[in-house]
């Protein structure tokens, strides 16, 4: 299906710019370590950068982890109750999770204006903030829409076995 494709690859992009975010978080940590002990010259904005990649790296996973329904679960009463019971449950968990990411969604959006209204700036680095919500705010709204994408798999009807 086309929106699958499209979600996949949506995922997958952003797991891939988390992943640059962890390589230049360690480069810049690594960079400043050694700076610091051989030239008595550490990475200045250090502490911003490795601040800004914590961001990226968490929020980008987001999408490719709803979407492939890989959230941590504890699974105490699956063995206990009757598999339609168990589908309920997870209906409602995954319900959860889409209302969950959809308020922390709307509650980064003033904040993201505000930053861009008042020119909120990193102190070391001059970076805007702004920037950051917004990709806090995709990331969210990215988890919410995967999440559905799983919801909505969940309800489709599945085709009967052959025998």
């Amino acid at each position: 299906m086309l929106i699958e494709r499209a979600l996949k690859a949506m995922a997958r992009a952003c797991t891939a710019l988390g992943a640059l975010a962890l390589t230049v978080m360690m480069l810049s940590t690594d960079y400043d370590v050694v700076a610091r002990a051989v030239f008595d010259r550490p990475l200045n904005g250090a502490v911003d950068i490795v601040e800004m990649m914590v961001l990226c790296v968490a929020f980008l996973g987001l999408p490719e982890v709803c979407l492939r329904d890989e959230q941590i679960r504890v699974d105490i009463i699956d063995g206990l109750v009757p598999p339609r019971v168990l589908l309920l449950l997870r209906l409602m968990g995954l319900v959860l999770t889409v209302a969950f990411m959809t308020i922390l969604a709307v509650n980064v959006f003033q904040p993201m204006l505000d930053a861009y209204r008042f020119g909120d700036i990193k102190p070391d680095t001059g970076f805007p903030v702004y920037p950051l919500f917004g990709l806090t705010l995709f990331s969210l709204a990215a988890a919410a829409v995967t999440t559905t994408a799983m919801l909505v798999r969940l309800l489709r009807p599945r085709p009967a076995a052959a025998t």
